[in-house]
């Protein structure tokens, strides 16, 4: 993950020049093929149709819908100050229309880091980054996904084909193409599952124009998997396995905060006119090694089950205290304000029931204050007599 600034704009060009075998070429043949190098000069450096489509061209330049600047088309090389994706995307797609065999990249190490995975998968060879075991893994794993899905018309068509056409497909229908996904489309609670590949603060989808955010991306059974929230930042921060990249890691989302967001207005020409107040929400995070959710996962079972005993969970497990804390409280509750044996069995239940939930989604319960936090595995609860009820019974 780069932290630095970058020193150069981004670009791709094609990597040294064509040999020259004039000298061995008859004087026709020579006149011949200075009369095709004039044509070709003659002609427009070729851009794919999905690329022209899904950016808005003013001479040299492309630019997003919104204004932005996606990229400079400077012939021999594609200048981009983005590390959008789709825009790394569409340059590997224009080098492969003009025959580009072989590309160098320059400028930050992830615009460099995602412009090699996508010329590689399109059959080009890189230079000007060195990748990683990590990143060589993933380029595998994307190949072999791709070898193994069926061969229809789009997945039967070679790499090179694909990069031609631009990979214009909908968003997730393909399952080697990252998946860029907000908060908002996410299951609520639902645990994603995937190799830790980048992670870090970008501007929202990496638009010039859009707002900070934070991004995860994995690498997930399904292909890869980008996932925006602000709050990630500090769920790495404060993560206790402390995942790196080329972990086994899992996300999940466990509550949403209400908050007020300036919003910016822009007019029918994309331009911004005036700012206003929006009501969202920011989702509360956990990331943690994979391993972390499956131990809770076998901790919640324990909770659940109330033959097991407290003092013997703790003991085994010393991070279900709190747990076993919060069950006891309810305990206490139970007998003193509820007088139905039965009443007080549903209610017990369903604070068990809470609690293995929590636990079972990695949060975090706070602390009960106890004047001695060892009571749980000396002391049981003990019975008491009901209050009596200050209206006369009817």
């Amino acid at each position: 993950m780069a932290t630095a600034e970058p020193t150069l704009e981004n670009s791709i060009h094609q990597s040294g020049r064509p040999p020259r075998a004039e000298s061995t070429l008859s004087r026709d043949d020579r006149t011949d093929g200075a009369a095709s190098r004039k044509k070709r000069a003659a002609t427009p450096h070729p851009v794919p149709d999905e690329v022209r489509r899904r950016f808005v061209q003013v001479g040299r330049k492309y630019f997003f819908p919104d204004g932005a600047r996606a990229f400079t088309d400077r012939g021999q090389r594609l200048t981009t100050p983005s590390e959008n994706t789709e825009v790394i995307r569409s340059l590997v797609s224009i080098a492969h229309a003009r025959g580009w065999n072989e590309i160098t990249v320059t400028g930050t190490e992830r615009f460099r880091k995602e412009a090699w995975f996508e010329a590689r998968l399109a059959g080009l060879d890189v230079r000007g980054f060195k990748p990683s075991d990590v990143e060589h893994q993933r380029l595998v794993r994307a190949l072999a996904r791709r070898d193994q899905r069926p061969d229809t018309p789009e997945t039967a068509a070679s790499p090179k084909e694909r990069a031609a056409r631009g990979r214009s497909v909908p968003e997730g229908s393909e399952p080697s193409s990252p998946v860029t996904e907000s908060p908002e489309k996410l299951a609520r609670g639902g645990l994603i599952v995937g190799r830790l590949i980048d992670h870090g603060a970008a501007t929202y989808r990496h638009q010039a124009r859009e707002p900070m955010s934070y991004f995860v991306r994995l690498e997930t059974e399904r292909g890869e998997r980008t996932v925006w929230g602000v709050d990630f930042e500090r769920a790495f921060k404060e993560s206790l396995t402390k995942p790196q990249i080329g972990d086994e890691v899992g996300l999940r989302a466990v509550r949403q905060d209400p908050v007020t967001v300036k919003a910016r207005r822009r007019d029918a020409d994309g331009q911004e006119v005036a700012d206003q107040d929006l009501d969202t929400h920011h989702n509360r995070w956990i990331i943690e090694k994979h391993a972390f959710f499956q131990a809770r996962a076998a901790a919640a079972e324990i909770v659940r089950d109330p033959t097991i005993d407290p003092r013997e969970a703790v003991r085994q497990h010393p991070e279900l205290a709190s747990a076993y804390l919060h069950l006891r409280g309810a305990e206490e509750v139970a007998a003193r304000r509820i007088r139905d044996p039965e009443d007080q069995r549903k209610f017990v239940s369903l604070v068990r029931n809470t609690i293995a939930d929590s636990v079972e989604r990695g949060e975090p319960l706070q602390p009960v204050r106890l004047r001695n936090s060892r009571e749980l595995a000396t002391k049981a609860p003990q019975p008491r007599t009901p209050d009596r009820d200050p209206s006369p019974t009817r």
